[in-house]
């Protein structure tokens, strides 16, 4: 029994790694969009992904489930303790942060066309369009390795790192993203510096010239 339902868990936790993988893709590229149109399909085939997402994460909720109702306490505790918190957090937190911005996407574009305004741009510039679906991914892999090379119970020194190589690499990923967001930033204030100056050169030819006419 236990076998079956841990080989259940290890398979469709590999299955959410690979889905979520296509999400971050497809998440990435909502801000290369370029027009409502493009973006309108975008946001609607990532918010299919977020179903597909959020069906395999209850497989394996079931799988852990069963081993709470039919097998010793040692046998499921971890699981329940460590492997569901891993795909469950960031499921949440697509759910709660990601869904209703990908939604309102959905539904704005949906009555608009033409090139996307500097407004959805800076919109689409945001960190939770992506990274919800990282720390899927990635707790779906640290997830499927738990399983895979520790014992009944855990290990305490091997599941501790593990959850500290989760930890370096949500922080990297969140540092990256800011890292990202604040060249972004700043290029965006450099060129609206640089408008603002022509604009303020420009006036007095204009006055002048006014002038002698």
């Amino acid at each position: 029994m236990y076998g079956k339902l841990a080989l259940i868990e290890m398979g469709f936790s590999i299955v959410l790694f690979l889905a979520a993988w296509y999400a971050v893709r497809e998440a990435v590229r909502l801000r290369w969009s370029g027009t409502a149109e493009r973006l309108h399909r975008k946001s609607r085939r990532l918010l299919i992904r977020t179903g597909h997402l959020t069906l395999i994460s209850l497989v394996i909720f079931c799988s852990i489930a069963a081993m709470v109702a039919s097998l010793p306490e040692d046998y499921w505790k971890d699981r329940l303790f460590l492997n569901a918190p891993l795909i469950g957090a960031p499921l949440l937190a697509i759910w709660f942060t990601t869904t209703p911005m990908l939604w309102r996407l959905w539904r704005r574009t949906a009555k608009t066309d033409g090139v996307l305004d500097e407004a959805t741009k800076q919109y689409l510039g945001s960190r939770l369009f992506v990274l919800p679906y990282q720390a899927t991914a990635v707790g779906a892999l640290t997830s499927f390795c738990f399983t895979l090379v520790s014992p009944v119970p855990y290990d305490k020194i091997t599941a501790a790192l593990l959850l500290i190589s989760y930890a370096l690499v949500m922080i990297n990923l969140w540092l990256k993203h800011n890292r990202r967001h604040a060249a972004h930033l700043g290029g965006w204030l450099s060129d609206k510096a640089s408008r603002e100056q022509t604009d303020q050169e420009q006036m007095p030819l204009s006055e002048e010239s006014g002038t002698r006419v």
